[in-house]
C-alpha cells in the first residue's frame, strides 16, 4: 500500500529537505524509551517506508573501518575482535568528549547509509530518529512526530528494558532534550504513556490525518 504525505503537509522543496531528498519525509521522533519503536512498527505494518536510525548505525559498527576506529579510540571495547556495545554505551555517557568523538565518526557515515537504504524508495519516507533535535534537524522534515510519555516513566521504562541502573537511566534521558520540551517542538504528538492499544488509536488518528494512499 502505497501511502503520500497530503499536499498541504509537504511543506519543504529538495533543496530544503534532508540530504535533498526529492520526495517529502516525515521525522518520527521521541526520547530513549518513550514507545518510539512501537509506534515505528504500526507504521511498517501499514506498509509505509520506514528507515531506522538506529539500524543504519548498527549497520555502520559492523564495517571494518568502524572496528578499527574503536580499537585506535577505545580499546578496552573491543573483545576477540568485536564491539562491546555495553561498555561503549558506558564510556560514551561518562565522558563528553568520548561522545562527541564518536557522534563525529558515526555522523560522517551516516548520509551514505541512509542514502543506499532509500535510493529505491518513492511517494514518502518515515524517518525513525531519536536524536532529531539534538542534531537540530527539525526544518529538515515536511512533517515531526513525536512518541510522548513523562520522564518517570522513560526512567521506569529503560531501567526494565536494559537492566540498567537507575542514575545511569537518567544519565542517559537527560543527555538528550527534554522529552517536553520535544512535544512542544514537534508538529503532531502520539502519546505512549497507557496501553499499546490506545497508543494504535492515537497512531490511527494521525495516519487518517496527515496520509492518503
Amino acid at each position: 500500500m502505497n501511502y503520500k504525505l497530503k499536499d498541504q503537509f509537504v511543506r519543504l522543496t529538495k533543496k530544503e529537505r534532508l540530504y535533498q531528498l526529492d520526495i517529502p519525509i516525515v521525522g518520527l521522533t521521541g526520547g530513549i524509551a518513550t514507545g518510539k519503536s512501537t509506534v515505528s512498527s504500526f507504521f511498517k505494518k501499514e506498509g509505509f517506508n520506514i528507515i531506522n536510525a538506529d539500524s543504519l548505525v548498527h549497520n555502520i559498527y559492523k564495517k571494518k573501518e568502524s572496528v578499527d576506529f574503536i580499537q585506535k579510540n577505545f580499546p578496552k571495547a573491543l573483545k576477540n575482535g568485536s564491539i562491546d556495545f555495553k561498555y561503549l554505551r558506558k564510556i560514551f555517557f561518562e565522558d563528553k568528549k568520548n561522545q562527541e568523538l564518536i557522534e563525529n565518526f558515526i555522523y560522517k557515515n551516516l548520509e551514505s547509509a541512509f542514502l543506499e537504504e532509500t535510493k529505491n524508495l518513492s511517494d514518502l519516507i518515515i524517518y525513525d530518529v531519536p536524536l532529531l533535535f539534538e542534531k537540530d534537524l527539525k526544518d529538515k522534515f515536511d512533517v515531526v512526530i513525536c512518541v510522548y510519555c513523562p520522564e518517570e516513566i522513560q526512567i521506569k521504562r529503560l531501567m526494565e528494558r536494559d537492566q540498567t541502573e537507575k542514575e545511569l537511566a537518567k544519565k542517559i534521558i537527560q543527555s538528550q532534550v527534554n522529552i517536553e520540551k520535544k512535544k512542544q517542538l514537534s508538529d503532531f504528538i502520539i502519546d505512549n504513556e497507557k496501553s499499546p492499544e490506545i497508543t494504535f488509536l492515537e497512531f490511527n488518528k494521525i495516519k487518517d490525518h496527515l496520509f492518503i494512499n
